[in-house]
């Protein structure tokens, strides 16, 4: 039976408030368990300023190592990235294997990828985090992947390359990356040339979108094929996209990507950055919030990476999940849609809104289709509201709710707009 690691997670209350602080261990907290070690106890010391030897003052070090014979600990765990220099200067003090959120969280997407894409950006991520870590960090960097927790990724094969090597590997893998990525740019740009919305799910990990995808799918998919859902961080890393048409409703594409975190690393975001950029296409943004733990502080950081990205303008609507398992509303200071996906309640409320956002600007337009065009009424019908179709003499008269751009695509078939 494998070992389960003893760990002491440590935070440094630093420029914020003692509650953001105690919110950001408890979720350094979860994410060690989702890599099978077991939080022990946990510190939180209030610092004016970062100690560029330990991160923590040396004082509080100390105490640290007593807790570490007195628990009998495995690993200390620190809730923020550390420096090459602190890492080797605390596993020098403490004896035991150090690492740090950023090396966990690493960790926990090496075991979760399943893709190709995904498996290369999180070796590009694992590689853009050791590069600055090679000089002097032998020993720590062994320890970090074949210790007592036994890291999946770069372990000590990978620290016997020199840092030339390691460049030369980070190159490699951005060309692989980008050969995918041009790929999936030809798929993004035909979705975008049929003029069919995206509508992209965004949120924290673990907050519920891929159940809300997975209930509109099941329900007005034409791929029912369920994406993958668990209650863990990350349980999803791929984008994945389904076509999404309710009756005689026009369709969307529904999309789904990488949850997101807190801290996370700033390797992980440069190395997923052609994943994420899946849902700088979305024409509205479904903000995916926990219903049974929704945190502000979660809400604005998902605001902030979307602003990152490039998206605070992009139409979004608010939307909390878990209805079924809670008695009474969260208090949130903004408009949102409550439901849940297990029971489909509030539901489709929020598919009317979705429409309502997406076809706003629609207008109902008469269109005449040749016979010999049959494929292009066969597009209407899959791809619009088709309000009414008369078969004359001079070929199919379709009354149909179209897009502008649609509309302005069809301009030679339109015999009258209303």
């Amino acid at each position: 039976m494998q070992k389960i690691d003893r760990a002491l997670l440590i935070a440094a209350n630093y420029k914020t408030t003692l509650e953001v602080t105690e919110n950001s261990i408890l979720e350094l907290e979860e994410l060690a368990k989702a890599c099978n070690i077991q939080p022990v106890d946990k510190v939180i010391q209030a610092i004016e300023q970062i100690d560029p030897r330990y991160y923590i003052g040396s004082g509080k070090v100390q105490e640290v190592k007593k807790m570490i014979d007195i628990l009998n600990i495995d690993i200390v765990i620190f809730d923020d990235t550390l420096s090459p220099g602190q890492l080797r200067n605390l596993e020098k003090i403490l004896e035991v294997q150090i690492i740090d959120r950023s090396f966990l969280i690493l960790q926990i997407f090496a075991e979760r990828a399943k893709t190709r894409q995904a498996m290369l950006e999180v070796a590009l991520a694992q590689k853009l985090y050791m590069l600055p870590r090679l000089v002097g960090m032998g020993n720590s960097l062994s320890r970090q992947g074949g210790g007592s927790f036994n890291a999946k990724g770069p372990g000590e094969t990978k620290l016997e390359m020199d840092r030339r090597r390691l460049q030369i590997e980070i190159s490699n893998l951005k060309r692989e990356i980008e050969k995918i990525q041009q790929t999936r740019t030809i798929s993004r740009q035909k979705r975008l040339d049929n003029a069919i919305p995206i509508v992209a799910l965004v949120g924290y990990t673990n907050a519920g979108k891929s159940s809300l995808m997975n209930y509109f799918a099941d329900k007005f998919g034409t791929d029912r094929t369920e994406v993958f859902e668990k209650d863990m961080l990350f349980a999803t890393l791929d984008t994945k996209s389904k076509r999404i048409k309710k009756d005689n409703q026009p369709p969307f594409i529904l999309i789904d990507t990488v949850g997101f975190i807190s801290k996370l690393p700033p390797e992980l975001i440069s190395s997923f950055e052609s994943t994420l950029s899946d849902i700088q296409d979305a024409n509205l943004i479904l903000h995916v919030v926990d219903g049974l733990n929704p945190s502000i502080q979660q809400l604005e950081l998902t605001k902030s990476i979307l602003k990152q990205l490039g998206m605070e303008t992009t139409p979004r609507l608010l939307v909390v999940t878990k209805k079924d398992m809670r008695f009474s509303a969260p208090h949130i200071m903004e408009d949102y849609f409550y439901i849940s996906s297990k029971t489909g309640e509030g539901l489709d409320e929020l598919y009317q809104a979705i429409q309502s956002h997406l076809y706003e600007e629609s207008r109902i337009v008469h269109l005449l289709i040749p016979f010999d065009e049959g494929a292009l009424y066969q597009r209407l019908k899959t791809e619009t509201t088709v309000i009414e179709t008369k078969y004359i003499d001079e070929g199919t008269y379709v009354k149909a709710v179209l897009t502008p751009k649609l509309a302005a695509q069809l301009k030679k078939y339109v015999v009258q707009k209303s």
